[in-house]
C-alpha cells in the first residue's frame, strides 16, 4: 500500500451561510487529530467569505487571479497569485476575489471556524 495519493479534482459549492456569491471548494485533507483543515477554494466573480475568526491559525496561498484579505479594522490586502497571507488565531477576517474578478488560493486552517453567524463569534 502507497503511501501518497492524488487529491483534489471533486468540487462542491460552498455552504450560502458561510460565503457569498459563487463559491466552489475541493477538500485536500481534514485531519481532525491534530486539527488540521487543507481547501483550494475558487472564488468566482466577486465571491468571497464571510466574516469569521479561526482558533488556530490560517494560511492562505492564493494560486490564481485577483484576491483579498480584509481584517475588521479594515486592513485590506490585494493579493495576486504567489501571494501568502497569514491570519493570526482569533482575527475576524474575510477573503476571497477582488470585486469582479476570481481568485484561488489553497487555505490551511488550524483549529476550528466561528462564522459570524454563531453567537461565539460575538463574544
Amino acid at each position: 500500500m502507497s503511501g501518497i495519493e492524488r487529491k483534489g479534482g471533486s468540487r462542491r459549492q460552498a455552504p450560502a451561510e458561510n460565503f457569498q456569491g459563487h463559491v466552489e471548494m475541493e477538500a485536500i485533507l481534514d485531519d481532525p487529530g491534530y486539527g488540521v483543515r487543507q481547501n483550494r477554494v475558487h472564488f468566482h466573480d466577486g465571491g468571497r467569505t464571510n466574516w469569521h475568526l479561526h482558533v488556530g491559525s490560517q494560511v492562505l496561498y492564493f494560486v490564481e487571479g485577483h484576491g483579498m484579505v480584509e481584517d475588521l479594522d479594515g486592513t485590506l490586502l490585494e493579493t495576486e497569485a504567489g501571494d501568502i497571507v497569514h491570519v493570526q488565531p482569533g482575527a475576524r477576517h474575510r477573503h476571497g476575489a477582488r470585486d469582479g474578478q476570481s481568485a484561488v488560493h489553497i487555505a490551511i486552517t488550524l483549529g476550528e471556524s466561528i462564522w459570524d453567524n454563531d453567537p461565539r463569534y460575538h463574544a
